[in-house]
């Protein structure tokens, strides 16, 4: 089992110097990983129903700081020697997939090989307008997506045909580090994206999903991934949720990684047996002071008894 940490790009920590501070720190207690949010804007009135909780509703006003994320995690990557570096995820369609490809690359050639791709259709139909972008068709156009960035990472003379965006007579230089390119975890629990993972990925990526959840959405990727005569080596499933360490014991309606360490060694022993080979905590909380609280407690109360 691995573990990384969000750093809270929306909203939350947006001082260089506390972002320096908080990832270094994180590299310091031995953490595997560093993660970042994607959004580029934040509309003032949201009606699309955000998906990874019960409510419907995204914790963030637009009155709050959004950092962009390859900007975000390049600065961190300098700041940084071993920790990989990744974004929970990368909604595709914002953006074009050369575009994507690119800083992708790139980021993969400064950190020199440390780049995670966690990639998704996203959700809020708001935001996509705003950015001009393609939200009926946002499924298909993912799938083009991760196609092409395998095609640029991989051929001399990168060759693409699709319905909706094609790519010839260029070359794409230099090729990430990482062969035969940097890992894309595919973000989403909707059956098209489980097969999405399982056919165009290197792993699933979840949010918030309970560790039963987990395992339903494991048994579906291995049999789709049978079926297309892929193997089950080196497929990654990972979670990113929220998570708290407390003193005393949380009740029965605690969302899991929240409660003392006996109940959040409990949930990570449950994931485990689900599948789920990489947790990515969410400090709860918005501040600097709160999420170093989190990493270091979870450091030093419960993974050494993993």
């Amino acid at each position: 089992m691995r573990f990384g940490v969000a750093v809270n790009n929306l909203g939350g920590v947006t001082q260089s110097d506390l972002l320096v501070s908080l990832a270094q720190r994180v590299e310091a207690l031995e953490y595997d990983s560093l993660w970042v949010s994607d959004h580029v804007v934040m509309p003032v009135e949201i009606e699309s129903r955000y998906p990874y909780n019960s409510r419907g509703v995204l914790g963030i006003s637009s009155d709050e700081n959004v950092l962009e994320p390859f900007t975000t995690l390049t600065f961190l990557a300098a700041s940084t020697r071993r920790l990989r570096l990744g974004i929970s995820v990368l909604v595709l369609p914002y953006r074009h997939p050369v575009l994507n490809a690119k800083m992708v690359a790139t980021l993969d050639i400064l950190s020199d090989g440390r780049t995670i791709l966690g990639a998704g259709v996203g959700w809020m139909k708001e935001e996509f307008d705003a950015l001009d972008a393609d939200y009926l068709h946002r499924g298909q156009v993912t799938d083009e997506h991760i196609k092409i960035f395998k095609a640029l990472c991989t051929q001399d003379a990168p060759s693409f045909q699709g319905k909706h965006y094609q790519v010839n007579g260029i070359k794409f230089l230099p090729k990430p580090v990482q062969k035969p390119h940097p890992p894309v975890w595919v973000g989403g629990f909707t059956p098209r994206a489980v097969h999405r993972a399982a056919t165009l990925g290197d792993g699933w990526h979840v949010v918030r999903m309970r560790p039963h959840e987990v395992a339903r959405g494991r048994d579906v990727v291995h049999q789709v991934r049978s079926e297309h005569g892929l193997k089950r080596d080196g497929f990654q499933i990972s979670i990113r949720t929220t998570a708290e360490v407390t003193d005393t014991p949380l009740g029965d309606g605690r969302t899991p990684l929240t409660g003392t360490p006996e109940q959040i060694l409990d949930d990570v022993r449950r994931y485990q047996e689900a599948g789920v080979e990489h947790v990515i905590l969410g400090p709860r909380g918005s501040g600097y002071e709160e999420a170093v609280r989190t990493v270091e407690r979870f450091a030093n109360d419960v993974i050494p008894k993993v």
